[in-house]
């Protein structure tokens, strides 16, 4: 029996990159752009499928986990992103030294290094401990301590799904409400912008929901009631959120802790759980191809890190075209987002190609969600279950 692969898992991670991209650039329209998503954004979104990827990696179709494999494997794949992570500090502490950013304090400040120019030594040993994360620099970390878990957590889910989501709910809760957090020295309140106590639950659903693909069960299963309360939730959440935002009195104080992006508030997390749950249970996008001319945005997703390394280098130089002209033409603005765009899924098309065999067939396993970690799932079930494709019932609603 042929292997297949969750194509939806690709889709939602390329198009996340994407929007990270157009997010982190800095144009007159970024915040107006991630805050028309709702009060969740791509981050979570992202999170989520690398839970699933996570599962699908390092979790075998039968049985409970070996937990001394997955311990080596997963410490094996934080080695590479906390390396990869201290050189993106390397690469932008030194444009910052010797580049002329340091005429531009506000270029400086945007990527929290203003405390670092003052005392580079000091701050680049802080960044060793990962005390010391500059902006846009702090979602590798956030993965680093996610992916150190994923042993533990599958101790937990392999005993029981339910106990594990509840471990992860009461984690959650506990270090929003007493603000139990890691130290970041590069932002004013000097904790992590991600709390990774908090969005450790995002993880975990996309764990427990990866596990269940993994062993040939549909990741969400249909209800009807829970798929038109997940569309509605979905679709209100927008003009909501740009109300919050952006109307005549923004939120403050208490309603604002209910989309707090640190703690992941809980409006976020309904939110984040209602697209997936949507998005899941759409029977048009689980038949949609992964070839032809959304080929580049599969392959964005399939090739998710060296993808996202290129978007964060992008929108860096964006935001520095943005900041140091003292602000662009929307003309402009919108050539250089397009111009990012097309050479991230130039540079996915072409990691793909480089990956497939010369028969044309995908190198490795199909069944794993990611490139980067398919050297384990390829050979822990030779025979895998087929995944489900949504019933007939669910198919009733593809288009809603």
């Amino acid at each position: 029996m042929s292997r297949q692969r969750e194509n939806r898992i690709d889709l939602i991670r390329g198009v996340s990159l994407l929007l990270i991209f157009v997010d982190h650039a800095n144009v007159s329209f970024s915040e107006g752009l991630q805050q028309s998503r709702g009060f969740s954004d791509a981050a979570e979104l992202f999170v989520m499928m690398a839970g699933m990827s996570a599962a699908l990696a390092y979790h075998p179709a039968t049985g409970p986990a070996d937990l001394a494999t997955a311990a080596s494997r997963t410490l094996r794949r934080v080695l590479k992103l906390y390396r990869l992570h201290l050189t993106m500090i390397l690469c932008l502490a030194t444009a910052v030294i010797l580049a002329p950013l340091p005429n531009h304090p506000e270029i400086v400040a945007n990527w929290s290094l203003d405390v670092f120019a003052g005392e580079p030594g000091r701050f680049l040993l802080e960044a060793l401990s990962l005390r010391y994360l500059p902006a846009e620099l702090d979602i590798l970390p956030l993965y680093v301590v996610l992916i150190a878990s994923v042993p533990l957590w599958f101790a937990l889910l392999d005993r029981s799904p339910w106990l594990a989501l509840t471990v992860a709910a009461a984690l959650w809760l506990v270090a929003g409400l007493f603000r139990i957090n890691l130290t970041d020295l590069a932002q004013p309140r000097q904790h992590w912008y991600f709390n990774p106590f908090c969005w450790q639950l995002v993880f975990v659903i996309g764990l427990a929901a990866g596990l269940r693909l993994r062993r040939g069960e549909t990741p969400f299963p249909y209800r009807r009631p829970l798929f038109l309360a997940a569309a509605a939730i979905a679709i209100v959440a927008i003009p909501a959120n740009l109300l919050m935002h952006f109307g005549a009195n923004p939120a403050e104080g208490p309603l604002r802790l209910l989309v707090t992006k640190t703690s992941e508030g809980p409006l976020r997390l309904i939110n984040a759980i209602a697209i997936v749950y949507v998005m899941f249970n759409l029977d048009a996008l689980a038949r949609l191809p992964a070839e032809g001319w959304l080929r580049p945005l599969f392959a964005a997703g399939r090739n998710s890190l060296p993808v996202f390394v290129a978007g964060t280098i992008l929108a860096d130089l964006v935001t520095v075209c943005v900041i140091g002209s003292g602000g662009l033409s929307l003309t402009t603005e919108l050539a250089l987002v397009l111009c990012g765009v097309v050479l991230q899924l130039a540079l996915a098309a072409r990691l793909d190609r480089r990956r497939r065999k010369p028969s044309g067939a995908p190198a490795g396993s199909l069944l794993v969600a990611s490139q980067e970690d398919q050297d384990y799932g390829s050979r822990v079930s030779p025979t895998p279950t087929p995944i489900p494709i949504p019933t007939s019932d669910a198919a009733r609603h593809s288009t809603t």
